[in-house]
């Protein structure tokens, strides 16, 4: 493996495209808790992330311990997988932080979130969904996976390294969702082994799906109510993503968030096997 990632990281292209934000973004994502541009890298790097991403996924790659899983499904499932996800990549290819992705996205988080680029706290997870299996990701606020005993100021930088549409399930958002506080929410079926969260009684009506092409990016705050449909098409969607946070900051009294904790015995539980 040592000898794959150094022939990676030679043949990582270097790339000086500096990506942008406009007037238009900004305010899109202070109303809307939302907003996309068209381009986050170049043709050049997408190819050298492609090829990462699918050495990663092809030999189902732990860059950290218990750190591949599927989504959709019980913890250690036999079978196909529906929506795998690869936490940490950039701890066993540390080259991904030197991206213009991993750049650019910092620097447009920090502008969003009104901070020093300098102070952000950054890490990357890539999810993958199979042509005509792949799962669909159901209404979810990002905060709501994490510590309920702190509060937090972060944006997802999320990008697809295909063009993504409906039919093979790019990101939908809920306008606005991001003012409100984080929802409850459970894990599906009930079952703290599938570690994908859902909250009910979400109006889809006014959801806005954001088709894009690769290369491009969204940016989300982290309570933005978003899903994703299934892949119902012929090609992989393969999307990678970073969140990037200011330090959290300890609450004086947690938040009640049960899932959190029934999520966290699973998790602990899978991995001590």
């Amino acid at each position: 493996m040592k000898e794959l990632i150094e022939r990676l990281v030679r043949r990582r292209p270097e790339v000086a495209l500096d990506a942008a934000l406009e007037a238009h973004h900004v305010a899109g994502f202070s109303e809307r808790g939302y907003t996309s541009i068209d381009r986050i890298t170049t043709d050049e790097e997408l190819a050298w992330l492609r090829e990462v991403y699918d050495w990663l996924f092809a030999d189902r790659v732990q860059a950290v311990k218990g750190g591949y899983f599927d989504l959709a499904r019980p913890y250690e499932s036999e079978g196909e997988d529906a929506l795998p996800q690869i936490l940490f990549p950039e701890s066993l290819v540390p080259e991904l932080r030197r991206t213009a992705f991993w750049r650019n996205g910092r620097r447009i988080a920090a502008q969003l979130l009104e901070a020093d680029s300098a102070a952000l706290l950054g890490w990357g997870h890539m999810i993958r969904k199979p042509a005509r299996i792949g799962a669909a990701l159901p209404w979810h606020q990002d905060e709501a996976y994490w510590d309920p005993g702190f509060d937090y100021q972060a944006v997802g930088s999320w990008m697809p390294l295909d063009p993504v549409t409906p039919e093979n399930g790019c990101l939908r958002f809920i306008p606005g969702s991001h003012r409100g506080a984080v929802r409850v929410h459970h894990h599906v079926g009930d079952d703290p082994t599938i570690h994908a969260l859902v909250t009910d009684d979400v109006d889809p009506a006014p959801a806005v799906p954001v088709s894009l092409a690769a290369g491009g990016a969204i940016f989300h705050h982290c309570r933005t109510l978003h899903s994703s449909g299934p892949n119902t098409s012929d090609h992989v969607r393969r999307a990678y993503a970073n969140e990037w946070q200011m330090p959290p900051v300890r609450r004086a009294t947690p938040e009640p968030r049960p899932w959190v904790e029934a999520g966290k015995r699973a998790w602990e539980s899978r991995r001590i096997r």
